[in-house]
């Protein structure tokens, strides 16, 4: 229970830390996260709180590489193959074997092994870290493709090459040919392990969709379970592990990319599920590292208080090295990147030693060193952590203060004008597609109705404008109630027991939250205010009713009663209100409109039992999504749409699914 208890102490920090930095976004999230495990650390249940190192490879680095697998663009890591191979597998040897003897000379206690351990821990960059900390400035697309396509496996070849330097340690032996033969087949073997899997993987997954087996409750739990079955076959067969899941990851992109249009509401559920997973296991990486900064550092000066500033002095220097090796390398072209002009080769070098920026990998595989070595503990354990941590923050603050000043400030490229012109485009398609397809019947235009929201940008309406709706609306009805009691259609009675419904829906609509908020506290104290006597009265009234009294069945059928009389008189007025807003709809008052036929449709929809058309209308709702996404599909074939404005478009259409699929279900 009290392990139990631990994570969700670190989840709860990383989502405080992330609710901090949506307010605040001048400091990076992961300072904040770092941060939040400070504070933690003060709790005196994570004084000596270690979580076991193989975790760290199995939970937390198999998810976050297999994301950033299914997350690549296919197409460009194959134009860029021979780049990212030069950058994250040779680049990344030579660092490590020159931060490996950089450290080994430098501090002679650290073995040549485990200098080699340390440099392939600080090696691997982070792509999502640089993007944390460039959100401002813009980054050259080209750079910026090349950075993550980097990231994706320099990370395995961190890790590759840190188990080997384990493996030294451990055995106290280290063969150069057997090295380097281990390497190769450690690292080819775990492609090709992760490429047949995951083509097996992914096999099954289009037989349960092709079977009608693809609700989100079965495929979601399926793909969220796959790295960790990946990572497991592999190291069973002796090789990477982490390069298998990159491999799979890369197989469910291409997959997810041709299922996109035909699957888009199981789409947004991985999709928004992979985003909150990987964000929380990168969150509580940091957060960790917060929680165990205190007692590393009281470890350290325990055993020699000059530690703590060799050690500081040894990371930065190591940062420097690493820095200075990766603008070398781009600048005099060993990495062979094509896209690069000559006249923007120094920039763009200076850009990609500066975004070597080090996170979840360096610091995951810093925590699953061994805790133990021959019965005894894991000698400099905690330098390492430590030296890791310097190389991080030091990576996380140099490029956010340099990077402003070599960089131009991030400007939007897709005009709001430009934006909702396509918005409109694409809905008008949308809905004149779904008229020819499903004519006019009930759910069709209340589909329509969804869709014609979609043409508003963000944004609310006027608070006096909306009110002036309201009240027209509510007019209109008590015009048409009006009406049916001077043509006997309905009773006076039931009239005014309408209209006090009807009234409900335009003070509901047009209170502010502080008017509601001092209803509430008015109601709660006068409650309150009752006396004890009154409220024990009133009680003992409740309980010795009169038989004459009328029972809480006779209650409950009368007021069902009531709401089926409400039900059948609803009609009219509500065909009124919707005629009438049709009329007054102008350019200016749109949103508005649309947001009172909204509580309007809501209204009907709970009187007139609706509810029982969900599934018909979330089916069709679905249909107009995908037909939006094929609009835009075609518009950037066809070169009519930018690429910014076809990225926007998309993300508006899933935060869109995800609001109106949410709504259509709740009640």
């Amino acid at each position: 229970m009290q392990t139990v208890f631990l994570v969700l102490l670190l989840v709860a920090a990383v989502v405080v830390a992330n609710a901090v930095y949506a307010r605040f976004n001048q400091i990076p999230v992961a300072f904040l996260q770092i941060g939040a495990g400070l504070i933690l650390s003060l709790i005196p249940l994570y004084r000596n709180f270690e979580l076991e190192p193989e975790i760290f490879l199995f939970v937390i680095i198999s998810i976050l590489m297999f994301n950033d697998g299914q997350n690549t663009n296919i197409r460009k890591l194959s134009h860029q193959f021979g780049t990212t191979l030069s950058l994250s597998v040779v680049l990344a040897i030579v660092t490590i074997l020159i931060v490996g003897t950089v450290t080994h000379l430098l501090i002679p206690e650290f073995s040549l092994a485990l200098a080699f351990a340390l440099g392939a821990i600080i090696t691997p960059t982070d792509a999502v870290a640089v993007s944390s900390i460039t959100t401002k400035v813009a980054i050259p697309g080209e750079v910026m493709t090349t950075l993550e396509n980097e990231s994706l496996f320099n990370d395995a070849s961190g890790i590759v090459a840190f188990n080997l330097a384990i493996a030294a340690i451990v055995t106290g032996k280290f063969s150069v040919w057997h090295g380097v033969t281990n390497f190769l087949y450690v690292f080819a073997g775990g492609i090709f392990v992760g490429l047949i899997i995951g083509y097996i993987i992914v096999a099954v997954r289009i037989m349960l969709i092709r079977m009608r087996v693809d609700t989100p409750s079965v495929i979601v739990p399926y793909t969220l379970l796959t790295p960790f079955v990946v990572y497991f076959l592999a190291a069973s067969l002796g090789v990477s592990g982490i390069l298998a899941v990159v491999a799979t990851g890369l197989i469910h992109g291409v997959q997810s990319d041709q299922l996109r249009l035909t699957t888009s509401r199981l789409q947004i559920v991985m999709t928004t599920t992979w985003s909150i997973v990987a964000s929380i296991l990168n969150g509580i990486v940091f957060v960790l590292l917060g929680v165990s900064l205190p007692s590393v550092i009281n470890h350290l000066q325990q055993r020699d208080t000059s530690s703590v500033a060799v050690l500081v002095g040894l990371g930065i220097l190591l940062y420097l090295i690493m820095t200075f090796a990766r603008f070398l390398w781009t600048r005099f072209d060993l990495a062979r990147i094509r896209a690069w002009d000559n006249h923007e080769k120094t920039r763009n070098a200076f850009v990609m030693g500066l975004s070597g920026v080090h996170g979840t990998i360096t610091l995951a595989m810093a925590f699953s060193l061994p805790l133990t070595l021959n019965g005894s503990a894991f000698p400099y354990r905690n330098d390492i952590i430590f030296v890791a941590a310097v190389v991080i923050l030091t990576s996380l603050l140099v490029p956010t203060l340099l990077l402003p000043l070599t960089l131009p400030k991030q400007v939007v490229k897709v005009t709001e004008d430009e934006l909702a012109t396509a918005k409109a485009d694409m809905v008008t398609h949308a809905i004149d597609l779904m008229q020819a397809r499903h004519g006019n019947n009930a759910g069709t235009s209340k589909v329509i109705a969804i869709l014609s929201g979609q043409r508003v940008l963000d944004g609310r309406p006027k608070r006096s404008q909306l009110a002036s709706l309201f009240d027209a609306t509510f007019k209109v009805e008590q015009t048409t109630i009006d009406e049916m009691v001077a043509n006997n259609e309905i009773t006076p009675h039931a009239a005014e027991k309408y209209m006090r419904v009807a009234s409900q829906t335009r003070l509901q609509n047009q209170q502010t939250f502080f008017e509601r908020l001092k209803l509430f506290f008015r109601f709660t104290l006068s409650k309150w205010s009752l006396s004890k006597k009154a409220r024990a009265r009133r009680k003992m009234f409740r309980q010795y009713r009169p038989r004459g009294g009328q029972s809480r069945t006779e209650l409950m059928t009368r007021n069902r009663q009531m709401w089926q009389q409400m039900r059948q008189i609803e009609q009219k007025p509500y065909e009124a209100v919707l005629a009438y807003l049709a009329d007054t709809i102008t350019a200016d008052n749109q949103q508005a409109i649309g947001i009172v036929r909204r509580a309007y449709d809501e209204r009907h929809r709970r009187l007139s039992g609706e509810r029982d058309f969900q599934e018909t209308q979330n089916e069709l709702l679905i249909e107009a999504f995908q037909l939006e996404y094929n609009f835009i599909q075609t518009q950037l074939a066809n070169k009519t749409f930018s690429s910014e404005l076809g990225n926007q478009l998309y993300e508006q259409i899933s935060t869109d699914q995800l609001v109106y699929l949410q709504s259509i279900n709740t009640d």
